[in-house]
Order: C-alpha cells, then sequence, then structure tokens
C-alpha cells in the first residue's frame, strides 16, 4: 500500500503553512462540501496554481521511495467542456503539423525581432527563468510539455544566444522524427498521433524483420495496438462505438484517418457523451508513454462530476487498468454518493472539514461508515444496470393502475359522476367520489391533458408506457378534437406502415382507433343522434361537441351556468368561468341527466375487456 506525504511550507488559502497530511492507500477517496478545500488540496499538491508553492510531496511503499515528486498528474471535470470535434488528419503531414506548431511557438516566445527589442527583453527574461511553460496570467499552458521538450533540444544545440536567432530550416532540422506537439487540452486528437505512431512502429517492425530472418508476428502485434487496447476497454464497458479492428500503412501514409463506428456508421467524436469522452481520455493519457511513462500520482479534481452510475463503474474500471496496475497512485475528489458507493473495496476514503482560523481538517474514514450508502445506492444502480428487467419491474408498476381513460381538460370529475350514477351508486358528495369510483370502475379517469397533449401521447414512440395496461386518449367531437383524431389515422412507424388500424365504432357510439404496436387507443365522444345535424360537415364550425354537450339539455338550461354556443348552433356548452367547478353541480343530479354518456361508457368498458 502506498503512502503519500504532504507538507505545505507557505500559506496557500484555507491551509497554513507547516501543515502536514498523510494519505494511505492505492486509491484514495475525499469527500466533503463545498468550500472545504479538496480543490485547493490538489492545486496544492500538483502545484496547479497562478503562484508557485512552497510545498514537498512524497509518496513511499514497500518498493519505492519518491522523494519530491514532480511529474503529476492534475485532471478535472472543468477540462473536459471542450475535447474537441474529430480525431485530426494524420499522414504524412504529421510531422509538418507538428514543426508548424512549435515553429509558431519559437517565434511568438523564444526568437528575437529587432523591431520589437521591448518584446524581445521579455522573452529572454522568461527564457532564462524557466516561466516559458506559463502564460502570462500564471496558469501552465496546455502544450507545456511539449514546450520543455524543445527546449531541451534547443539548449542541447545551441549553447549562447544563437539560440534566440535560429532560421526555420535550422529549427526543422534539430526535430526529430517522433516529435509531438501536445496540447493536453485536447487529449482526444492524441488518438491520431497514437494510431499513426504505432502503424510507424508497426512498419519500422516489418523492415527490421525483412533484413533478419525474424518474422514479424502481426497477430501478437495487434493485440496490443492502441485501437485494439480501446476497443477491447469499450466492450468491457458497454459502449456502442468502435474504432477498426486494423489500420493499414502505405509508407508514409495510413489508409485512413482514425474514425469511430457503430456498426457500418460512421459517427463523431461529439455522438460521444462528456461522460464517455472523460473516460476515453482517462484511457487516451494512459497509452500515450510521453505523457505516462514518469507519472507517479494522479489527481482527480471533482472529475467524475459528468458521469452517470454506469459509467462511474466504467470510471474505476479504467483506473484499475491503465493506472493503478501500472503502480501509479491515484487521488479523487467528490460530491458524488454514486462514486463513493460504488468503489472497489481496496479504496482509502477521507472527509475533509474546513477550520476557521486554522488549515482544513482531513480524516480518515473507515469504509464501514458508508456500508448503508453503498448497499442502497448499489441496490438501486444494479436495477438501471439490467435493463430488462428494470423494465419489466417498471411496466408492472405502471400496469398497477390498471386500464386508464385519458380525457381533456380538468373535466375527469364529470365522468366519474355520470359512470357511478349511471350504474345507480348514490351519496355521492365531493369528499368521496374517487373513492366510490375506484371501488367501482375497472380502469382510473385521468384529466388535465390538452388535446395536442393527447395527440402527442398517442404519437410517442415509447410503448412500455403501457405495455401492460390500456389507455383510451378520448377527443372531444369538436374541430380541434376531431382535426387531431383524424391525423392520428395518418400515424406511421419507422417502417412506413400505418401505426393505426382501421378506424372501428360510429360516430353515435364513439370512433376509436387501435395501435398496432401495443394497446394505446385512440377515441371520440359519442355523439347523441339528438346533436348530429351539428356534425354532418366534420371539418366546420359546426362540429362542435364537447363532453358537457352529453349532460341533458333541460339540466344545462336549468342550471344557469351554461349558455347556447350560438345562434347557429342551438345546444348548450359550458361557459369558461364555471368549467373547472360545475362537475359538483352534478354531484344531486337524476340518472336520467347521463343517459347520453352511457354509449361512451359502454364502448370504453367493451375496448378494457376484450
Amino acid at each position: 500500500m502506498k503512502k503519500l506525504e504532504i507538507k505545505i511550507l507557505e500559506n496557500y488559502k484555507s491551509y497554513k503553512n507547516n501543515t502536514d497530511y498523510i494519505f494511505n492507500g492505492d486509491l484514495i477517496i475525499i469527500s466533503g462540501v463545498n468550500g472545504t478545500g479538496k480543490s485547493q488540496l490538489l492545486k496544492i499538491i500538483a502545484n496547479n496554481t497562478n503562484e508557485k508553492i512552497s510545498r514537498s510531496v512524497k509518496i513511499t511503499d514497500e518498493s519505492e521511495n519518491v522523494e519530491n515528486i514532480e511529474n503529476i498528474l492534475f485532471l478535472s471535470f472543468r477540462d473536459n467542456i471542450d475535447l474537441g470535434n474529430d480525431f485530426g488528419q494524420y499522414s504524412i503531414n504529421l510531422r509538418q503539423i507538428n514543426i508548424n506548431q512549435a515553429w509558431e511557438f519559437y517565434l511568438q516566445n523564444i526568437g528575437f525581432n529587432q523591431n520589437q527589442q521591448w518584446l524581445d527583453t521579455r522573452k529572454r527574461q522568461k527564457f532564462n527563468n524557466g516561466t516559458l511553460i506559463f502564460y502570462d496570467n500564471g496558469t501552465k499552458n496546455p502544450s507545456w510539455r511539449s514546450i520543455e521538450k524543445l527546449l531541451s533540444l534547443l539548449k542541447e544545440k545551441y549553447r549562447d544566444d544563437s539560440i534566440f536567432y535560429i532560421s526555420r530550416d535550422e529549427f526543422e532540422h534539430i526535430i526529430p522524427q517522433d516529435f509531438i506537439w501536445r496540447n493536453e487540452n485536447d487529449i482526444i486528437q492524441q488518438v491520431g498521433n497514437l494510431f499513426y505512431m504505432a502503424c510507424c512502429e508497426r512498419a519500422n517492425r516489418q523492415i527490421e524483420c525483412s533484413n533478419t530472418s525474424d518474422k514479424f508476428d502481426n497477430s501478437a502485434w495487434l493485440r496490443t495496438a492502441p485501437w485494439t487496447v480501446l476497443n477491447k476497454l469499450f466492450a468491457d464497458l458497454g459502449f456502442k462505438y468502435r474504432f477498426k479492428d486494423d489500420y493499414s500503412f502505405y509508407i508514409p501514409n495510413m489508409e485512413e484517418n482514425p474514425k469511430l463506428r457503430n456498426n457500418d456508421e460512421i459517427r463523431a467524436l461529439t455522438d460521444l457523451s462528456d461522460g464517455e469522452k472523460a473516460i476515453l481520455k482517462l484511457a487516451l493519457i494512459s497509452l500515450d508513454e510521453e505523457i505516462s511513462k514518469d507519472v507517479k500520482l494522479v489527481l482527480f479534481d471533482e472529475y467524475d462530476a459528468p458521469l452517470n452510475p454506469s459509467l462511474t463503474e466504467a470510471f474505476y474500471k479504467v483506473i484499475e487498468d491503465f493506472y493503478i496496475k501500472k503502480g501509479i497512485q491515484v487521488v479523487i475528489t467528490t460530491h458524488s454518493p454514486a462514486t463513493i458507493s460504488l468503489a472497489p473495496n481496496y479504496a482509502e476514503f477521507y472527509e475533509i472539514f474546513s477550520q476557521q482560523n486554522s488549515s482544513p481538517k482531513i480524516i480518515n474514514v473507515n469504509q464501514f461508515d458508508y456500508a448503508e450508502l453503498k448497499e442502497a445506492n448499489k441496490s438501486f444502480y444494479t436495477k438501471l444496470k439490467n435493463q430488462n428487467d428494470r423494465i419489466i419491474e417498471l411496466e408492472k408498476t405502471l400496469g398497477q393502475n390498471g386500464n386508464a381513460l385519458l380525457v381533456e381538460d380538468e373535466y375527469c370529475q364529470i365522468y366519474k359522476i355520470a359512470y357511478l350514477k349511471l350504474n345507480d351508486i348514490t351519496d355521492i358528495t365531493e369528499n368521496n367520489i374517487d373513492e366510490k369510483f375506484k371501488a367501482v370502475a375497472q380502469f382510473v379517469i385521468e384529466g388535465g391533458y390538452s388535446t395536442g397533449g393527447l395527440y402527442n401521447f398517442l404519437n410517442c414512440q415509447n410503448t412500455t408506457l403501457d405495455s401492460n395496461c390500456k389507455r383510451i386518449c378520448l377527443f372531444d367531437f369538436d374541430n380541434e378534437g376531431y382535426s387531431k383524431y383524424k391525423k392520428v389515422k395518418t400515424l406511421k412507424n419507422n417502417s412506413d406502415e400505418k401505426l393505426y388500424s382501421e378506424e372501428k365504432g360510429t360516430i353515435n357510439t364513439g370512433l376509436y382507433l387501435k395501435n398496432t404496436h401495443c394497446n394505446r387507443y385512440a377515441m371520440t365522444i359519442p355523439v347523441p343522434t339528438r346533436l348530429e345535424k351539428y356534425v354532418n360537415k366534420k371539418s366546420s364550425n359546426y362540429c362542435f361537441i364537447e363532453i358537457e354537450s352529453l349532460i341533458s339539455e333541460d339540466f344545462l338550461r336549468d342550471n344557469g351556468k351554461a349558455e347556447k354556443v350560438s345562434e347557429l348552433l342551438d345546444f348548450y356548452k359550458m361557459k369558461d368561468v364555471h368549467k373547472k367547478d360545475f362537475w359538483k353541480d352534478l354531484l344531486i343530479a337524476d340518472k336520467e341527466v347521463f343517459k347520453d354518456f352511457k354509449p361512451l361508457f359502454d364502448s370504453v368498458e367493451s375496448i378494457f375487456n376484450n
């Protein structure tokens, strides 16, 4: 087990000088509320701040004692906001592309221009004090490793002021063939680098073998090729994307630039979720030996922020396979219960607490203190992971409500009262109507839907919503409702086949359509015989039969809360101001008032019981 020792030698924000911290474990997880100093601590360890911090960082274990670690990898979720859009163009132009980027940096930050003496003086100062890897605001240039490599090459060749005056040809001459200009904020672009350099390596090895009696084992080589490693990782993590199984190389070109694929379909990098990009980035950093070869410690500052539970498990798998198994210690700060509860058993946990006039306090936590959290989260995430079983479980839950009649507006109570009255249920009150309806009916009524809402539900491709029960969407027989009902008849599925079967029923019993893939129905309100003359032209303004039209005209006229539709439409509709509470007046109405509802409920129960 590794031990990480940190000694802070000067004040930095909430941390005081002469503060010591010791963390034991190959995988360390630090949690705490906002503002306790988690990110500050990691920045101190990595020296990833605007100003240089005086501190000592040491790792020890049974076989190694590393003093003053400097090659520390610091990764934050903030770095994953923009990982680029593609894997770049990689072929014979790769070397030239890298030389161009290095030359541009040289001109801007090292090379002198006698017409800008004040700028040349500033360049010399930064060159001499070793701060070229930092921007003027003190933050690290994301190409800092490449900058350090470039400076090393320049200083090896030029040992005097001539280093500030070299030509492009001289510059290009000192850049080796395998030089890569890396941008660590866009590590995704390194896929192209990795693949291209791997192809170069294989070609060189094949040439070597051709000059000897050795036989090149391509199958063995492919097992460790970067695209093979990434594809195996994708398969293990359940990702649906893959790279090609192999990339041919015809010197000096690679067969094609790296592309993600989903079966035969080429996918853009933007098709990856932010969480998948974050996982891919970790694997690529590990495969890039220029970055990972000397790393002893990796710090994750809330790197898990974009990860869902399944990707949290993937996160730990990549950490274990690509870092911990290589002897690299890992420290994670997190807010996420998922990250804590899904951590492997060998993880060590610490909690951090802020203190008013002293450095934050950090206490080792026994993993059994998280036993309840681990058990609860693990159980829930296991449900999500086993998607088929979860769907079946949710379908059963949805089906427990039984069959449902979905109706427009706030009229569900009118339907319930009408159903109870027709079934000779008495003593109905505002308080017991729902209880009485539940005791008698074999279905539920859900109100509050708009006409468009009912249509959208019928058009929804998620058939699990009603796999174990039937849902009837009931449209008013008015302009808007009937036009949506007619539009449902034209809906098609992905095969350009009709989604709803042929129309059944009649205007007087309620027209209806059935979804061919599930138990979902579109239906219209039955039109009483006495009102048929108003709906002969179904697409005209004469089509105006709403739910209250099924209530007897005598009751509506005498009640006083209804009015005639118009001079042309000589029947009653409810005034808008009374629509929400009119149902209460119906509680004491006689059964005869609801006789025109009978065809509706006969049709509804026939559908549910068939």
